[in-house]
């Protein structure tokens, strides 16, 4: 999952859950005070948005890993 403009995604493995890019280039070219701010509002909700999906994996995970641990007798 990511945000509304698709530029971040999530990665989770064995060492955790990480924030990727797709892009090297994450705005588009802003002349005015207004189109800064709002590259950069849209950038913080997608980053905000895979700040929940980590935190969603992450929990997931943990859950998976105690249910194993308690049904090992």
């Amino acid at each position: 999952m990511s945000g509304k403009l698709d530029t971040f995604y999530i990665e989770h493995g064995i060492h955790g859950a990480r924030v990727m890019t797709r892009s090297h280039q994450l705005t588009a070219g802003c002349i005015a005070d207004g189109e800064i701010d709002a590259n950069i509002q849209a950038l913080k909700d997608d980053l905000d948005a895979c700040a929940r999906e980590m935190k969603r994996t992450v929990a997931a995970e943990r859950r998976s890993l105690f249910d194993r641990s308690g049904s090992v007798v």
